[in-house]
């Protein structure tokens, strides 16, 4: 009578642990499966991770009165007044150290709805 008892708790226990290890997860995709249609322009740009932000390039041109300078041919905007200049150590600069041939990095300003305008640059 012990032993049946001793054996049903080892086969309650068993029976218990099996299931807490059953997948519960979703099938493999099937292997003739076509692959999953591409993305739009507007929702690739939309999902895009641009959490870094940061762009690299030499700068070609620059216009302080306009507000601009041209990096790879795109002209970008800055507000002197409020973008974040810093130079090859770490430390803050002005805007007006940024000349033509300039390597820079920098972060474009999220709350520009056109996205050209930029909020930070590192002139290296």
């Amino acid at each position: 009578m012990m032993n049946r008892g001793l054996n049903f708790l080892c086969l309650w226990m068993i029976v218990g642990v099996a299931s807490a290890v059953t997948p519960n997860a979703a099938p493999p995709p099937a292997q003739n499966a076509s692959p999953p249609a591409p993305l739009s322009a507007a929702a690739a740009k939309a999902m895009a991770d641009d959490s870094s932000g940061l762009r690299k390039g030499t700068v070609e041109s620059v216009s302080m009165s306009a507000g601009t300078f041209n990096v790879y041919g795109q002209r970008l905007t800055f507000d002197a007044r409020r973008v974040r200049v810093f130079n090859r150590d770490g430390k803050a600069s002005s805007i007006y150290n940024l000349k033509s041939g300039a390597n820079v990095r920098f972060s474009m300003d999220s709350a520009d709805p056109a996205g050209r305008r930029v909020a930070v640059i590192y002139i290296d």
